[in-house]
């Protein structure tokens, strides 16, 4: 697998951290960690270009993950990987719009995470 630059885009810290590590561990770079749209958002403009961002659907200050990654999609073609606890069939539904890269159950093992990585495309 290539390296691949990330954002993340988490409002837990410590689950943003674990996604950071095993992230790192891959040796995959890490560009930014981002706990709402907004930061994610201005974290995008300073570091494109990124390869994908991983995504919760709940977000800091009652921003949606969706949202933000149909932002990232329309603004920088960067696909999401959407790593959550709600990953409901409606919430799947509504993100399928913008062609994510996968959806990831929390909680997640490392290898979810890689595997489901390597669908991004080179």
């Amino acid at each position: 697998m290539r390296v691949l630059r990330v954002l993340i885009v988490e409002d837990e810290p410590l689950i943003a951290l674990d996604l950071q590590d095993i992230l790192q561990d891959a040796h995959h770079e890490v560009v930014g960690i981002a706990n709402s749209m907004t930061t994610a958002l201005t974290l995008a403009e300073a570091h494109v270009p990124f390869d994908v961002a991983i995504m919760d659907v709940d977000l800091a200050d009652g921003s949606n993950g969706i949202k933000t990654a149909q932002r990232l999609r329309d603004e920088h073609n960067v696909a999401s990987l959407f790593v959550s606890g709600r990953l409901t069939e409606e919430n799947r539904a509504m993100a399928a719009e913008w062609r994510p890269v996968g959806f990831v159950c929390k909680p997640f093992l490392s290898s979810q995470i890689l595997g489901a990585l390597e669908k991004v495309r080179i």
